[in-house]
């Protein structure tokens, strides 16, 4: 594994351009040599760097092999004497932060992005929602979901409850059937009969992961490999910011009563607000609607005033429900004023609109 000395002026950003190709992957390197703080690297400190190299097309576990070096999980082919970082061993399993961002990903692939008819509108809303969430590549088998994977970090679901991975897999399979058994269909792995779009169960071996017992098994450091492998995949990765925005579908187009029977886009339509919304639904959807609704009695302004008011009147609602979602509900949601602010960090560097109606859904397109 190749190393670096830190010299004057350089940032983890500056190291893992210069010597990985992509600033991006400084997560990777404070990950890989434990640093909580990225701006607080000392001149003349040695850096661990992560191998430069993609998994290869080939997941077969003959064809890797995985090392466990004191906290640290490795993974290195048959054919090749390169060590290549993992993840950082967990409490029951591993974490991966990932190298692949979602926002470079976007840039620089935009024709896959339009064979799914994702409008560019859609793909800006969620750039704040995968920072605050995870990288294309992330995974977690740390915790009591078992497996997590991707920009929103979809998990097996707890106990013997289903989850939203299966969803994401299930879509692959309908979208890039090649990538499906690359990645899954050769290890006899797929999804159950009764997975839909939100959520559902995977099927290992015949078998219904429904248990403890059998997710168990998605811990396994060669299973984290293949979902590493997975998430830099382009296919794979179409398909996760695919997925990722038909959640929208789940919450802003449905009429409600606690909308006055409108839908929230009629209501607060600009891309702002919908990348508000977005990630605020991701960490706690049942608050969404409530909130806004309470947000939107705060101001005064009836339903029918905001649906027919404009820029101003959105912004006041939008403010009034940045404040209240910080204390919203008996669990509130992490960090709301956080990750508020990375949200707005994109609408200041001009990445998404806080006009009304600049919002622009493809989903009746995708049909």
């Amino acid at each position: 594994m190749k190393s670096y000395k830190v010299k004057s002026g350089d940032t983890l950003g500056s190291i893992a351009f210069k010597q990985l190709g992509s600033a991006g992957q400084w997560r990777e390197i404070a990950e890989l040599n434990n640093i909580i703080n990225p701006n607080k690297i000392e001149v003349g400190e040695v850096l661990q760097l992560p191998s430069i190299g993609d998994p290869e097309a080939s997941t077969q576990k003959s064809d890797v092999i995985i090392i466990d070096e004191n906290d640290k999980i490795y993974y290195q082919y048959k054919n090749d004497a390169t060590k290549r970082y993992l993840g950082t061993r967990f409490r029951k399993g591993i974490s991966r932060r990932g190298s692949q961002n979602t926002e470079t990903f976007i840039k620089e692939n935009p024709s896959l992005l339009s064979r799914l008819k994702i409008s560019k509108s859609e793909a800006n809303a969620l750039l704040a929602t995968s920072e605050n969430e995870g990288n294309l590549d992330a995974i977690n088998t740390y915790d009591n979901s078992f497996m997590s994977f991707g920009m929103f970090q979809w998990t097996l679901g707890t106990k013997s409850n289903d989850g939203e991975l299966p969803a994401l897999i299930k879509l692959v399979k309908e979208k890039y059937p090649k990538a499906f058994e690359q990645f899954c269909g050769q290890f006899d792995l797929t999804v159950s009969a009764d997975t839909n779009t939100v959520s559902g169960y995977l099927i290992y071996q015949g078998k219904k992961v429904d248990t403890v017992a059998e997710k168990s098994f998605f811990r396994s450091n060669i299973v984290a490999y293949r979902f590493a492998a997975a998430g830099l995949d382009k296919r794979v990765n179409a398909v996760q910011v695919l997925h990722a925005i038909n959640r929208f579908n789940r919450f802003y187009f449905i009429n409600t009563s606690r909308l006055g029977g409108h839908t929230l886009f009629e209501l607060l339509s600009s891309e702002y607000a919908a990348a508000l919304f977005l990630d605020n639904h991701v960490n706690r959807p049942a608050y969404v609607l409530p909130c806004v609704s309470k947000a939107i009695k705060s101001t005064g302004l009836t339903f029918e005033e905001l649906k027919n008011g404009g820029d101003a009147e959105e912004m006041k609602v939008i403010n009034q429900y940045l404040i209240l979602r910080e204390t919203y509900g008996s669990s509130p949601m992490t960090d709301a004023k956080g990750r508020a602010e990375v949200v707005k960090r994109y609408l200041d560097n001009g990445q998404f609109s806080a006009k009304k109606g600049s919002f622009k859904s493809n989903r009746l397109l995708r049909g």
